[in-house]
């Protein structure tokens, strides 16, 4: 099992397989590619290009894929897929970063949610694909995949899905099997501020791996922008999640924070934490326990 973490900062940590640096999150702010990290690129969730271009922005007939939009679960503002300048302004971003960066991961690069997008240009693109709409709306995906992977050669491809394993297709466009043909790597966001049930996410994270034809990673939040210690998940509970999630067979786990001095906070709460670790034994997720006896190594 492999083991990373997520930033937004461009400081890799050590004890870990994978370090990725979200270059270009959902805010929509670049930065600047750190050649030792992984690089992932947040694609149509844009708050910055959906404020600075609202003709891009994607739209329903229950409105805008808005924050705002009170109707869905939008955590980001989300631009058109089918935009050709909003598509060409993220593959050249993608291509710049393949170009120094060890691999790529992607994530937002799917519709905001079922019912978009119904913009004019989305409407007669499915009109004359012939296509059903779920379909026409997986092939969308699916193409700007295949895009992707063209310009990251012989890099690994890491494509983030967000966590419905049964109506992903209908509300995103992931056609599993087919994006199956251009991922290294997928990626399931299990983010929360607290995980004290580890059931929940021990089901989702079984669906994904029955279904998935490639290696799936999961990722949990440690601590990200604007979080204080308190207003997250204790170290007890990411700990007991990531052990409790092991056990289902995914290939590896990834931990999110905004910066790296977060993660190796955690590092340490994790090894200091002789109880939990202790009472985790037996639970089936032994690659995990080992990292944390890794991390014990590393910081005597």
């Amino acid at each position: 099992m492999k083991f990373g973490v997520f930033l937004y900062q461009p400081e890799p940590v050590e004890g870990v397989d994978y370090n990725f640096y979200r270059l270009k999150s959902e805010s929509g702010i670049v930065g600047k590619v750190n050649p030792e990290m992984y690089t992932n690129i947040a694609c149509f969730g844009d708050n910055y290009m959906a404020e600075k271009r609202p003709d891009w922005n994607s739209v329903s007939s229950f409105g805008p894929a808005l924050r705002t939009n009170k109707r869905y679960n939008l955590r980001w503002d989300v631009v058109c897929m089918t935009n050709p300048e909003a598509k060409e302004y993220n593959l050249k971003i993608i291509a710049d970063c393949a170009k120094v960066s060890p691999g790529i991961s992607i994530s937002s690069q799917h519709f905001a949610d079922q019912n978009f997008c119904t913009c004019p240009r989305c409407v007669e693109q499915q009109s004359k694909s012939g296509l059903k709409w779920v379909d026409w709306r997986a092939k969308v995906v699916t193409d700007f995949l295949a895009e992707v992977k063209e310009i990251v050669p012989g890099k690994p491809l890491f494509v983030n899905c967000l966590p419905d394993p049964l109506m992903g297709k209908e509300r995103f466009g992931y056609d599993f099997e087919a994006m199956a043909q251009y991922a290294d790597y997928f990626v399931i966001p299990m983010f929360s501020k607290a995980y004290p049930t580890p059931w929940y996410w021990e089901t989702i994270a079984r669906g994904f791996k029955s279904i998935l034809k490639k290696p799936v990673l999961v990722n949990f939040y440690v601590r990200g922008p604007n979080e204080t210690w308190d207003t997250v998940a204790p170290a007890k509970q990411v700990m007991t999640v990531a052990t409790r999630v092991a056990r289902q067979g995914v290939d590896g786990i990834i931990f999110l924070a905004e910066k790296a001095d977060y993660i190796r906070e955690f590092q340490k709460n994790c090894v200091a934490d002789k109880e939990t670790r202790e009472f985790l034994k037996g639970h089936n997720g032994d690659d995990v326990l080992d990292l944390f006896n890794r991390w014990e190594n590393m910081l005597k």
